[in-house]
């Protein structure tokens, strides 16, 4: 089908025609883009989102080729690209829209190989093109497809965090998918589709004042450039080339026990957990002063419900804690931290307001526990294709927890760093585990 021919994404997508792209051409970074830009250079994964799949049986690669752009087309924040202010200072920099063109997704054939071997062709690029990746030099989603034999692929997408978030990533896989099997002659999964309306549009409805916006920058720029104390942990260890993960579930009934006992301290689950690991942390490596970044995403407002777009805000905060302190001394003093951090931090802007309104104590939302959220749904579903997902490695992770919702109502934790050695990582998760109560 060619270009002239090719159905607009309203007729593929839903009856709901996404806004003329001249209605919105340009506008100012929302809170939460600047942050993301601001710790880009700083980040292991240079603030992207990743997709990368190896898809096994038989793919409609046109198909895909043109479900892609059909997402692309329909969604403006998928086109964005960021013009720097003057002296490159985030805080006046511009966010515009950039015309659509087809074929977003490249097709590079490695089928001339065995298949082995263009499967690890495969990985290697899709690694090397990940490590070149910068949110000012293109953000907008990118896509390769590498044909790797008759039904084995690599698919691999990359957007910038500054564009789509982790909920904006789930909409824009089930889209994806729709339109994949819309274009296959399929039935399409039963998902969840995104609003058709713009981010940009957003953003100008939705300003931030600008004293809550100095302030937010100002201090992440502060725990960005505070030196690091010597001794502080893992920067003495040496770096790996691969990160190595740990894992453990925390049981439904051990999981609500922590639920029912965090009201008596004024916490909330997510405190306690990150308590406990703080306390971990200094038993297992005398560390007693790190950075500790987390994420709070907040979509209270209804034009931000099920629009594509960056509603996540970082919330970094200074751990201070000694190997022997308890719990009912380390979780209100995290849980003060935290308000401060939301006071002054880049978080979204509902929350940032509700905190400024709110009289002590403020608890702040806990959907689920986030250090870092981690979903393998959020992947595409090409009907009759299996997938084996790649996780995009960097090497440089410090140290991250991600904890996610089991099917029973428990919790699945996932401890990855890329600089402990094994021995230290063993050691922290069972510590943590011991004081979640989950036998080891």
């Amino acid at each position: 089908m060619s270009t002239a021919q090719r159905a607009a994404p309203s007729d593929l997508l839903g009856e709901r025609a996404p806004e003329p792209e001249s209605a919105v051409q340009a506008a100012p970074l929302s809170l939460t883009q600047r942050s993301s830009l601001l710790m880009a250079p700083h980040n292991p994964s240079r603030e992207f989102m990743s997709w990368v799949y190896q898809l096994n049986g038989k793919l409609d690669v046109d198909a895909l080729v043109r479900a892609v752009d059909d997402v692309v087309e329909a969604h403006d924040v998928l086109r964005v690209r960021f013009e720097p202010g003057p002296g490159d200072g985030v805080e006046t920099s511009t966010q515009f829209v950039t015309p659509f063109r087809s074929g977003v997704t490249r097709v590079v054939r490695l089928d001339d190989r065995p298949k082995l071997e263009a499967l690890a062709a495969a990985v290697v690029a899709v690694e090397a093109e990940y490590r070149d990746l910068s949110p000012w030099d293109e953000p907008r989603l990118q896509a390769t497809l590498y044909v790797v034999a008759p039904k084995t692929h690599v698919l691999s997408i990359f957007v910038a965090e500054a564009l789509c978030d982790g909920e904006s990533g789930t909409l824009v896989a089930a889209e994806l998918s729709r339109a994949y099997a819309l274009h296959a002659g399929k039935t399409p999964p039963d998902l969840p589709l995104p609003a058709h309306g713009s981010y940009l549009r957003w953003v100008l409805e939705n300003p931030v004042p600008e004293p809550l916006q100095r302030r937010a920058v100002d201090h992440w720029r502060a725990l960005r450039d505070e030196p690091v104390a010597a001794g502080t942990w893992p920067m003495t260890l040496p770096e790996r080339s691969r990160p190595r993960t740990r894992f453990f579930n925390v049981p439904a009934g051990q999981w609500q026990r922590l639920v029912d006992v965090t009201p008596g301290m004024e916490a909330m689950p997510f405190v306690v957990v990150l308590s406990w690991l703080e306390m971990s942390l200094a038993r297992v490596a005398s560390a007693e002063r790190f950075v500790v970044t987390t994420a709070v995403s907040n979509r209270s407002r209804p034009g931000a419900k099920g629009l594509i777009g960056n509603f996540v805000g970082p919330v970094r905060m200074v751990a201070q804690v000694a190997c022997t302190e308890p719990l009912e001394e380390v979780s209100p003093r995290v849980l003060r931290a935290l308000r401060e951090a939301l006071a002054a931090s880049v978080v979204p802007v509902p929350l940032a307001e509700a905190r400024l309104q709110a009289p002590e104590p403020f608890v702040p939302p806990d959907p689920t526990v986030s250090f870092f959220m981690f979903d393998e749904r959020q992947g595409p579903d090409f009907v009759g294709v299996r997938q084996r997902r790649f996780r995009v490695h960097t090497g440089r992770d410090v140290l991250r927890v991600n904890c996610t919702p089991d099917e029973s109502g428990g919790r699945n934790f996932f401890v990855i760093s890329g600089s402990a050695p094994g021995d230290l990582m063993d050691a922290l998760v069972a510590e943590l585990q011991g004081h979640l109560g989950v036998a080891r």
